[in-house]
């Protein structure tokens, strides 16, 4: 039967059968160079989130160090004792301390009203939520205040720490997060243009 077969295909079916094993071994190199890749792929994934990880790491304890001399009682000492629209005020007991003043009832309610708590910050504490490295405790106003824009920048220089015009941040300062920020423009008879402002932070307290 294989004397049948003629000598110039012996020699194709032969040449064919050496080049199995040749075929065999790179579809093997093939499926390694892939799986080698993919190794390749998942090592520099790897590398990039102990990177990241690692850069976190860096943030979160750079954070911790540069709050953790902050007052606890930053908010009621530097915060809560603030005074709003004193020109006003000024403008206010200077027309009620004249001689002349008439007992105007509006402009009365209008001084007790900027120089009373009514037109101070109070913020009422939430409950302490408690974190292996920190605990935070969200701030609500319990009512808006009215302010003018100068007011505004040093409330919020005091709030963020970082300078706005001439008011510089204040030193052992909580890590303050404004969660909420409503404010409205309120205008005057006299054009004298405020602003009603009403607000909720959140304190983080490294331990």
């Amino acid at each position: 039967m294989f004397n049948k077969i003629p000598q110039s295909r012996w020699f194709l079916y032969l040449t064919i059968v050496g080049f199995l094993p040749l075929c065999f071994v790179a579809m093997l190199l093939y499926g390694q160079l892939e799986e080698l890749e993919m190794m390749k792929e998942k090592v520099q994934h790897v590398k990039e989130m102990t990177a990241e990880h690692g850069k976190r790491q860096s943030i979160n304890i750079s954070v911790m160090n540069a709050f953790r001399e902050a007052d606890h009682f930053y908010i009621d000492k530097h915060l809560e004792t603030l005074v709003f629209l004193d020109p006003e005020i000024e403008a206010l007991q200077k027309i009620v301390n004249h001689k002349n003043f008439p007992g105007d009832p509006a402009i009365k309610k209008r001084l007790e009203l900027l120089s009373g708590s009514q037109n101070s910050l109070n913020f009422t504490e939430g409950v302490v939520q408690s974190f292996p490295f920190y605990q935070e405790t969200m701030e609500t106003l319990t009512h808006p205040v009215e302010l003018n824009v100068t007011d505004l920048k040093n409330l919020l220089s005091r709030i963020e720490g970082v300078t706005i015009g001439e008011f510089k941040p204040l030193a052992n300062r909580p890590q303050l997060l404004v969660m909420d920020f409503k404010i409205d423009r309120k205008r005057h008879a006299d054009n004298n243009e405020t602003f009603v402002l009403d607000m909720k932070l959140l304190k983080r307290e490294y331990l």
